[in-house]
C-alpha cells in the first residue's frame, strides 16, 4: 500500500529514527521473542527446576493476521503440558489493541518472560507455579500489528522514515484509494483506519460512523481527536477483531485483561468492567465482576503520590470488547487503562516501574481463575462440574443458568468440550439450571459457594424419548420452491431445508417453527411433540 501524509512531510535526521525509547517493543521484536522463546521452550519436557513435572509449558499459535498488511496476530499459551488440550480454566491478556497505547504491549511481554524464566523473579514463585498448574493462560502481545508498526515508524519504498506515535486505528484502506492516508502532525486527523474496540457487534451501532469529528472529554477540552473513533463499516468487519472473536469463541476463557492507555489522561490509571448503563441498568454478574474489578485496582499503586487505579463500570455501549466478551462468551473482562496521559514515557525506570506496578493485578485475576488463594486473596466462590449423559456418562454440550444472575441479554453460557462449565459467584445462594437438546431440565437448588475452595457440582442428564415428526410441505402449485424451516426449542434455534415430504425424529418437547421461503408468506407452527405426529403446512 502507498502511503500518503495528510499535511507537509518532514525529513531530517530528528525523523530518521523513532524518537521512542528503545526499551519498547516493535513488532519486529515481539515476533524474534515470540520464536526465540518457541525454539527454547515449545518442545522442552523440563523448562525449569521449579516446574516439577511441568513437561512443556509454551506453545506458540498465529490466530490470524492484520486486514491490510496481512501481518500476524500471535499467541502464547502458557501452562503445564501445553502441548496438550487440557480440562483447564482459561484466561486471555490482550496487550495491545489501540496502536500508540504500547505500555500493555511491555506488561504482556514481561508476564510470559516471568512464567518462562521464573528464577528471576523469586517473590513471585508461589503464584507462577500455582497459576501455570491450575489455568491455561493465553497472551496476545498486540492484535493490531499495523498500528504498532506506525507508531514505532517504519522505511517506505523510497527509503523515507515515516512515523505517528499518536496512531490509534488499523490501516484499513476506508476511502479506497489503495494509499494509507494518516496525519503525524499531533491527535487524529487519520482518514484510512478503523478503531478496533469499536468492531464488536454488541452494541456497534452506537459508535462512530465514518469522519466522524470529536468533542474531547470534559478532563481535558482541548483533546480532539477527529475520525480516531470510526467503528468500522460493519460490526467485524476487522480482520483483526474476527480473529479475536473466533479465538475466544472457541477457547471459551473464564477471564481475561485488556490493557489499553488514556492518551487524553480522562480516563488514565482505571480498572473498567462491564457494566453499568444509565438508569441502573447493571450487568447481571455485577457484583462478581465489580468486586474482582476493585480488587485488581487496589493492587496497583498510581504513578504519582499514595493511592491506587480508580475502577468503574464501563457506562458507554460503542462495539467495546469487554462488554462483547461478557456478554456474548461468558468471559469477564477487565479493560485496564495503563499510566497516566504520559502514555509513552521516554524513561526507562518509569517504564519499568509502570510494568512492575501492573503485574500484581495480572496475578489476582489469575489466581481468581485458578481458584488458588495467596497472602491477600482472592477468595474463591467459584462454581464447577461435568454435565454428562446419564446412560452413557460421555459429556453433554449443555446450556449452565445462574437462575438469580440470569438475563436475556446474555448469549447462553455453555459448556466445553469436556462437558465442564465454571462460573464465578459471591457468598449467597445461587439456583443452577442445567438444559441440553434431547435431555430433561435439571435444576440443583441451595449452591453455596465457599470462599475457601471451590464448590463441585457434577449433574448427570436423563435422555427423552424421541418420537416421528413427518412435515407435509403444500406449497402452491406455481411455486415449486426451496422451503427453510426455523426450529426454536428452549434457547436454541437450527435450520432445516425441507423437501415436500420430510421425515424427522427429534426427543419429545415444545417445538416453534417458523417456515420460509422466497415468494411464498411465511408460515409459524407450534407443536408438543409427545407422540408420533404429521404436520401438514
Amino acid at each position: 500500500m502507498k502511503v500518503r501524509l495528510l499535511t507537509f512531510i518532514i525529513f531530517s535526521s530528528f525523523f530518521a529514527q523513532s524518537p521512542l525509547n528503545e526499551r519498547y517493543h516493535t513488532y519486529e521484536d515481539i515476533v524474534d521473542s515470540l520464536i526465540i522463546w518457541n525454539e527454547n521452550f515449545s518442545n522442552n519436557p523440563n523448562p525449569s527446576p521449579y516446574y516439577q513435572n511441568s513437561g512443556i509449558i509454551y506453545k506458540l499459535e498465529e490466530i490470524g493476521k492484520s486486514h491490510e498488511d496481512d501481518l500476524p496476530i500471535y499467541a502464547v499459551k502458557l501452562s503445564y503440558n501445553a502441548d496438550e488440550i487440557l480440562d483447564k480454566p482459561r484466561v486471555l491478556i490482550l496487550g495491545q489493541c489501540h496502536s500508540e497505547e504500547i505500555l500493555g504491549v511491555e506488561i504482556s511481554m514481561s508476564l510470559i518472560e516471568r512464567f518462562l524464566y521464573p528464577q528471576n523473579y523469586p517473590s513471585d514463585i508461589n503464584t507462577l507455579i500455582g497459576v501455570l498448574y491450575s489455568t491455561e493462560i493465553w497472551i496476545v502481545p498486540t492484535h493490531n500489528p499495523e498500528g504498532h508498526t506506525v507508531v514505532h515508524g517504519w522505511n517506505d519504498e523510497n527509503g523515507n522514515w515515516l512515523q505517528d506515535v499518536t496512531y490509534r486505528k488499523n490501516k484499513h484502506d476506508v476511502n479506497g484509494n489503495g494509499i494509507f492516508d494518516f496525519n503525524p502532525q499531533g491527535y487524529g486527523n487519520d482518514i484510512d483506519g478503523v478503531d478496533l474496540n469499536r468492531n464488536y457487534d454488541f452494541n456497534w451501532i452506537f459508535g462512530d460512523d465514518i469522519n466522524t469529528l470529536d468533542s474531547g472529554c470534559s478532563a481535558n477540552p482541548s483533546y480532539i481527536s477527529h475520525y480516531d473513533y470510526y467503528r468500522g463499516s460493519d460490526p467485524f468487519s476487522e480482520k483483526e477483531i474476527q480473529a479475536i472473536r473466533d479465538f475466544a469463541i472457541q477457547k471459551q476463557f473464564l477471564l481475561s485483561i485488556a490493557y489499553h492507555s488514556s492518551r487524553s489522561g480522562c480516563v488514565s490509571e482505571r480498572v473498567i468492567y462491564p457494566w453499568l448503563w444509565a438508569g441502573g441498568k447493571a450487568a447481571p454478574d455485577y457484583q462478581i465482576i465489580s468486586q474482582l474489578g476493585r480488587e485488581i485496582a487496589e493492587l496497583i499503586p498510581v504513578e504519582v503520590g499514595d493511592g491506587n487505579y480508580h475502577n468503574a463500570p464501563s457506562g458507554s455501549r460503542k462495539g467495546n470488547a469487554h462488554d462483547w466478551f461478557y456478554a456474548k462468551t461468558g468471559c469477564i473482562q477487565y479493560l485496564i487503562e495503563v499510566g497516566t496521559e504520559n502514555m509513552q514515557p521516554n524513561d526507562t525506570d518509569l517504564i519499568n516501574d509502570t510494568v512492575d506496578r501492573n503485574i500484581e493485578g495480572a496475578y489476582h485475576l489469575l489466581r481468581r481463575a485458578a481458584g488458588i488463594n495467596l497472602g491477600n486473596g482472592p477468595d474463591k466462590f467459584q462454581v464447577t462440574g461435568i454435565v454428562s449423559d446419564s446412560r452413557t456418562n460421555l459429556p453433554i454440550n449443555a446450556e449452565v443458568k445462574i437462575l438469580e444472575l440470569n438475563s436475556p441479554i446474555l448469549s447462553p453460557r455453555m459448556t466445553d468440550g469436556f462437558g465442564r462449565y465454571r462460573r464465578l459467584l459471591y457468598a449467597d445462594t445461587f439456583t443452577l439450571e442445567f438444559s441440553a437438546f434431547g435431555y430433561e431440565t435439571k435444576i440443583v437448588e441451595n449452591i453455596v459457594p465457599s470462599s475457601s475452595s471451590i464448590t463441585v457440582v457434577d449433574v448427570s442428564l436423563e435422555p427423552l424419548d424421541s418420537f416421528n415428526l413427518n412435515i407435509n410441505l403444500n406449497l402452491p402449485s406455481n411455486l415449486e420452491q426451496p422451503v427453510k424451516m426455523i426450529r426454536s426449542h428452549h434457547s436454541k434455534v437450527d435450520t432445516f431445508n425441507l423437501s415436500s415430504i420430510n421425515n424427522l425424529f427429534w426427543p419429545e418437547g415444545d417445538y416453534d417453527l417458523l417456515f420460509l421461503s422466497e415468494d411464498i408468506f411465511p408460515t409459524k407452527e407450534n407443536i408438543l411433540l409427545n407422540t408420533n405426529k404429521v404436520l401438514d403446512v
